[in-house]
Order: C-alpha cells, then sequence, then structure tokens
C-alpha cells in the first residue's frame, strides 16, 4: 500500500489508471466519487455488494464499453493499492490461484476510504470540494460532471461549492479562453449535428463548444478538436451516442434509445455528413475522430454503430 503522508489531492493526481495502453480507465475516480458521497452522508463502511450495485450502472454510463461486463470488484480490490481505500480482513479473504479474492469473499467484505485521507477531507470542506473536481476534470467530461455528481449523492454542482468556499483548484492543464469563442465563430453558432442556429436581440445562444478528444486527454484548444453543438447534442456525444468516420460521416450506437422522436432525430443523422466550417477554417482532424471513436486510444463511442 502506498504511504498516506502525501496531500490528499496529490493521491488523487497519481491515482493508477489506464493501465491498458490508451485506453480510459474511470473506474477507479468513479469509486472514489461514490465513496465520497457516501462519505458527504456520513457513511464510512460500505458494503462490497452496495459498491457492485452502485458502481455497475456508473461503469456503464461512463467508462468505455466492454465485450461482456464491467467489473466492480476490481477498482473495489485494487483501488488499495493508491493508498485511498482499505479492505476490512483483507488478509482473510479467501483467493483465487491469481491471488486476487473469490467473489464469494467479496460479497461478504466492505471497504471504506482510508481513515486518513477522510479525516482530511472531512475537517476542510474546501479540500473535499478540490478533490471531487480534480476527480472529475481529471477523468471526465465537463458535459458529464452534473450527472455524475447526482448519480453519486454529491447534487451540488462542484463549480458551484468552489465559488462558495473560495477553493482554489489549478488544473493540470489550463483551458485556453478563446476556444469556445473560436469554435462557435467558425460554425457561425451552429449546431455541426443537427444545423440548430438560434438568436435573440442579435445575440447567438443555444449553441457549445465541445472538444473531440477531451481536454482532460491531452485534446488541443483548437477549432480542428472542436464542434459546435446543442448542449443535449454535446452530452450524447461526449457520453459516446454517436461519434464520426474518419470522412466525418455521423455514425450512431447501436445502443441509443429513446423516445419515437428522439430515436427519429438522431438515428436520422446517422451516416449523414457533418456540417463543415466556414472556409478558412480546417475541419476536425481525422485524428481527434480516431481517439473519439476508438476505445482502445481512449474514446467515449458505445460501438458497435448502426450499419452504414
Amino acid at each position: 500500500m502506498r504511504s498516506t503522508s502525501k496531500s490528499p489531492l496529490v493521491q488523487i493526481h497519481n491515482l493508477r489508471v489506464n493501465c491498458a495502453g490508451d485506453r480510459r480507465a474511470p473506474h477507479k475516480p468513479l469509486l472514489l466519487l461514490y465513496a465520497l458521497g457516501q462519505l458527504r452522508r456520513g457513511r464510512r463502511e460500505i458494503p462490497f455488494n452496495d459498491v457492485k450495485s452502485a458502481l455497475g450502472p456508473l461503469l456503464d454510463a461512463y467508462a468505455p464499453p466492454v465485450k461482456n461486463r464491467h467489473q466492480p470488484e476490481l477498482p473495489f480490490w485494487h483501488l488499495v493499492t493508491d493508498g485511498l481505500w482499505r479492505i476490512h480482513d483483507a488478509d482473510s479473504l479467501e483467493r483465487q490461484a491469481s491471488g486476487f479474492p473469490k467473489m464469494k469473499a467479496l460479497r461478504g467484505s466492505i471497504g471504506q476510504l482510508n481513515d486518513h485521507f477522510a479525516q482530511q477531507i472531512e475537517r476542510d470542506p474546501r479540500l473535499f470540494s478540490s478533490v471531487v473536481i480534480s476527480l472529475l476534470e481529471e477523468h471526465f467530461a465537463p458535459s458529464t460532471h452534473h450527472d455524475i455528481l447526482n448519480a453519486v449523492g454529491l447534487e451540488h454542482s462542484a463549480r458551484q461549492t468552489v465559488a462558495e468556499e473560495n477553493v482554489d483548484y489549478t488544473p493540470t492543464r489550463r483551458r485556453d479562453p478563446q476556444f469556445r469563442a473560436e469554435v462557435l465563430r467558425a460554425y457561425e453558432h451552429r449546431c455541426a449535428f443537427s444545423g440548430f442556429q438560434a438568436a435573440l436581440g442579435g445575440t447567438y445562444l443555444g449553441c457549445e463548444a465541445a472538444h473531440v478528444q477531451w481536454h482532460s486527454f491531452a485534446g488541443p484548444d483548437d477549432v480542428t478538436n472542436g464542434l459546435a453543438l446543442e448542449p443535449t447534442i454535446h452530452k450524447l456525444f461526449d457520453i459516446g451516442a454517436w461519434s464520426l468516420t474518419d470522412d466525418r460521416r455521423i455514425i450512431v450506437s447501436e445502443n441509443f434509445t429513446g423516445s419515437d422522436a428522439t430515436v427519429e432525430r438522431i438515428r436520422g443523422r446517422h451516416g449523414k455528413r457533418l456540417r463543415s466550417p466556414l472556409p478558412g477554417h480546417q475541419e476536425v482532424n481525422p485524428e481527434f475522430i480516431k481517439w473519439h471513436r476508438e476505445p482502445k486510444l481512449g474514446g467515449v463511442f458505445r460501438e458497435p454503430a448502426l450499419p452504414l
């Protein structure tokens, strides 16, 4: 187990993730966010079965897709090595030949945040908020933050908490404040997916600047890595409901469902070409598209796609 003498923010930043090449692995961050939500409610000890029930849907929604099923038991066990988590009577759990506990043993086990880590962040609400923000900023797209906070029981916006409590959070990579304006200007404030454009009194509204390759995963603040999208379309893009081919045709996940009108609207764009930016602006770079589409590179697309 790693030393717990480091500050909580350093420990969060040093989480061992992304061990399988470039593929994203937000399993530990999701477990930590869930445990922080439980801690906020005064609950320290969390039975494995509760972790499994809560973490399974979170992994399905916010981790790259897998062929069979996500395994909440992996972060439950391996987070111990980061010095942030402990499992009661871990040494006595019956093991498989590989050394990993047998599922029967895990089902009766209880985990909790490391005492020193939990005490530090409980004493300092600003530090607690900084830890939450760090986990979100370093591992998830901004459009998903609010939904994740709700799902783990941290309903209040992390950014609002920061403003209220003067939390001094320094991101590992600063965002270019001009990115949003440049992307929206390049696409005339028009959604590249749907063509939606709205203005009121000469002021454009209703579209956001989306990163194709996430900023937190080395995506640059550049128009070639940006799209103007409606907020809902943006969120669907960030959770992998749709992506792009290398020649910028829209592909929709076979797993995407919804109301008749929603399915018709989204699936109806499948195979269509993405709207291009104004002349003089470069199209989205295929390398960033590949990152978004291919889980082995880190991407989020929920393959397979509908047939073209």
